[in-house]
Parts: C-alpha cells; sequence; structure tokens
C-alpha cells in the first residue's frame, strides 16, 4: 500500500513513523483508512496532535473519495503550502533572533543580577542614613555649652535632613524589585515562547517552570550577596568617618 511505501521511503524520521503507525492499523487491526487515522483509541493521530497534520489528513480522506488525480494534486498543494510555511518561519527566526536572544539574556541573567544590585546599593544607602542619623543625634544631645549652641543647632538641622522616619524598609524594597523580577520572567518567557513554538502551552509552561525558579533564585543570591558586601563596606566607612 502507499502508507507502507512512503513509511520506508521516511524511515527513520517523525513523518516515517507516521505513516508506520496508520499502516500498522490497517494491516494488523483492519482499519480503514479514517479509523486508522482517527480512531480515538489507536488512531495514528493521537502520537502527533498537530492540527497541521490533523488538517491535512482530512484533505486527504476527502480528496481520496474523488479518485487518485484529485489525491495527489491535494498532497501536491499540501506540501507546497507547507513548504512556504516552513520557509515563512525560517525567515521570522532569523529576524527575530536578535530580539529572542535579548529576551533570554535578560530572562536567564541581566534582569536578576541588575535587581540584585540595585537591591544591595539601596540597603547600603537606608545603612548609612541610619547610622548618620544616630551618631548625629549623639553628637547634637551631646553639645552642652553656649560655645557649640550653634553648631548643635546646625547639627540638629542635619538630624531632620537624615530623618529615618519615612525611610522603606529594605525588606519591603526586597519584596517589591522580587515581584517585579518574576512578573518580567513571566512575561518575557511568554513572549519568547509564542515567537519560537507558537501557542505551543506544554512548552510554555515548561520554559516558565524553568525561568521563573532560575531567575528569582539567581536574584535572591545576587541581592544576598550585594546587600552583605555594601553593608559591610559601609560600616567600615562610617566608623572611619565617624572616629
Amino acid at each position: 500500500m502507499a502508507f507502507s511505501s512512503v513509511s520506508k521511503t521516511l524511515e527513520g524520521t517523525p513523518s516515517g513513523n507516521f505513516f508506520k503507525a496508520v499502516d500498522t492499523n490497517i494491516r494488523q487491526l483492519g482499519m480503514g483508512i479514517n479509523e486508522a487515522l482517527f480512531n480515538p483509541k489507536n488512531g495514528a493521530i493521537l502520537s502527533y496532535p498537530s492540527p497541521l497534520i490533523e488538517s491535512s489528513m482530512e484533505v486527504l480522506l476527502e480528496s481520496s473519495r474523488k479518485g487518485p488525480s484529485i489525491v495527489s494534486q491535494s498532497l501536491i498543494s499540501i506540501s507546497t503550502y507547507i513548504e512556504r510555511i516552513h520557509k515563512v518561519s525560517e525567515r521570522l527566526k532569523d529576524l527575530l533572533a536578535e530580539v529572542i536572544s535579548s529576551m533570554k539574556a535578560q530572562i536567564s541573567f541581566l534582569t536578576p543580577a541588575i535587581a540584585g544590585i540595585v537591591v544591595g546599593i539601596s540597603a547600603m544607602v537606608v545603612n548609612i542614613i541610619v547610622k548618620l542619623n544616630m551618631s548625629l543625634s549623639v553628637t547634637s544631645f551631646e553639645g552642652g555649652s553656649a560655645d557649640v549652641a550653634g553648631s548643635a543647632g546646625g547639627l540638629t538641622a542635619l538630624v531632620d535632613l537624615f530623618s529615618v522616619n519615612g525611610i522603606i524598609p529594605s525588606y519591603w524594597f526586597q519584596l517589591v524589585v522580587g515581584i517585579y523580577v518574576v512578573e518580567l520572567a513571566f512575561v518575557l518567557t511568554i513572549l519568547q515562547n509564542g515567537i519560537e513554538n507558537g501557542s505551543d502551552k506544554i512548552n510554555e509552561q515548561y520554559l516558565l517552570g524553568k525561568n521563573l525558579g532560575k531567575s528569582f533564585l539567581l536574584y535572591a543570591i545576587i541581592a544576598f550577596i550585594v546587600t552583605l558586601l555594601f553593608t559591610f563596606m559601609a560600616q567600615g566607612i562610617l566608623q572611619g568617618e565617624l572616629v
């Protein structure tokens, strides 16, 4: 039969395996072509859930009722159509390769790294402001003589300038930036999958699980290391300045 010949010609390829499954259903299970393709339990289409393959086989079935000449013309038209789609798809991938590469870089490294560094710097700034406020407060209270009254007033103004009442705690800032990293990784992953694979929900879920975990873990590690490093640096600088 035609399916057997095609499966042998395309042996070792996904297309060859598909036609081999159809031929097996016809020869061993005694099915007709329609059943061999679309049987709910053993149909070959079950192993290849592609809308393109399904529609192509439906065209094959409909055209087979009108004779071999119509079948050959239909299959030639389908093959030409698929070939053109493939060329367009490859061309689009070439045009969007730079965009996709940029998305992958942002998801995997750039966004978590930059966010972690920003969180570390913000923690250092908050620590410096708090330390300065405490040191200036102590100095202003120690200025008790009349000679230092003016300087004490100036220090009081500086204390008010470095007031910590309105400062957002660093852990809230870390939480906000962490949510931003997760959201950005989520959006970019969906866009990347849509460009590369179309509406492939299974691959989309796989990439989301992979990228979200990796991005957040990298962000947490970098934020922790940078925060510790900058905090120690700030403490060393303040101790040297205030001694």
